[in-house]
């Protein structure tokens, strides 16, 4: 089996290529608003300038939360290259790549969050480093809430400004992770796969945290 990875929800805009559970090919690039112009760069360099797109089964795109607009340039993309194919988009939640990446590093009970605005983040926790969940839940709060509640965790995610220097680990999703995932959770990920797919932005959990 061969999965097209795509990562767009955060400046780290990367593709993978995994084959029958190994990856054999990864590029990425990092930087702010860059993934409109960098990511159909990365995809024809990392798919041999297009040869291997007949060989694709299946392409797993990182779903959110995350970049409004690279959430859905991400998703566009899959989906312009995989339903002409007739190809399943396999829909990763990113939180879910954000934690399988920083558990190559970390065992310690963790944090793991994405930037919302201002102060506030999407974040999961992660207890156990056995104990990979693919769809934890996610909350939303301001972070310096989360210092409070989880004394303790390590904090990893992709907005070091947050805290004090060292606070937090600084660790992005990737490709590789989104890829992976699509490939071991397959089962599970392929009936979400349909045309009006849209990305998870979780815009519900600010509208309650407004609210508040």
């Amino acid at each position: 089996m061969l999965i097209l990875g795509l990562e767009t929800a955060t400046r780290n805009c990367s593709v993978a290529l995994l084959r029958d559970g190994e990856i054999i090919a990864h590029h990425h690039q990092i930087g702010k608003a860059i993934h409109s112009e960098i990511l159909p760069e990365l995809i024809a360099t990392i798919t041999q300038q297009g040869q291997l797109l007949p060989e694709l089964n299946a392409i797993a795109v990182s779903i959110g939360p995350g970049s409004y607009t690279g959430l859905r340039i991400g998703l566009a993309t899959a989906k312009g290259m995989a339903f002409p194919r007739q190809l399943p988009i396999l829909p990763v939640p990113t939180l879910a790549a954000l934690e399988m990446n920083a558990r190559r590093q970390w065992s310690a009970p963790l944090v793991l969050f994405i930037k919302s605005h201002r102060n506030l983040v999407y974040y999961i926790t992660s207890a156990n480093r056995d104990d990979f969940v693919l769809n934890r839940p996610v909350q939303h709060a301001p972070f310096d809430e989360i210092l409070a509640v989880f004394p303790g965790y390590m904090l990893i995610g992709d907005a070091p400004e947050l805290a004090p220097a060292g606070s937090i680990q600084e660790c992005l999703p990737d490709a590789r992770e989104i890829a992976l995932i699509g490939y071991h959770y397959y089962d599970q990920l392929l009936p979400l796969s349909r045309p009006d797919l849209e990305p998870a932005y979780h815009s519900n959990l600010e509208l309650k945290g407004w609210q508040a």
